[in-house]
């Protein structure tokens, strides 16, 4: 279990549904050009499964997005080890993702 900076993937932005496969692309485009290391997991398959096997992968964030969050503009925000869901904007979670993700000794 890698903290955030030092994990070799570090957000995971899987899709509730397949309408949600363009806000997802967004999604990733805008972490990734923040500095973050990120896959899409746009498969075919139900959340809790997609969500069950990144955990087990040991991903420290995985990002739900739905049409509800599309339209708001926002991301369901998981951490490896609980089983919490905190809903953020899409520009607060960079922010804190992208200071999360810098190694202790640059900050």
């Amino acid at each position: 279990h890698f903290p955030l900076w030092l994990a070799p993937l570090q957000v995971v932005v899987a899709t509730i549904t397949s309408d949600a496969d363009p806000y997802a692309s967004e999604v990733a485009a805008a972490l990734e050009a923040a500095g973050l290391r990120v896959e899409t997991d746009m498969r075919n398959e139900k959340i809790g499964y997609k969500v069950r096997e990144h955990s087990l992968a040991k991903v420290p964030v995985i990002l739900a997005v739905g049409m509800r969050d599309r339209d708001a503009r926002n991301v369901s925000v998981r951490r490896l080890g609980s089983q919490d869901q905190t809903v953020m904007t899409l520009d607060e979670a960079i922010a804190a993702f992208k200071a999360e993700a810098t190694p202790p000794d640059l900050r």
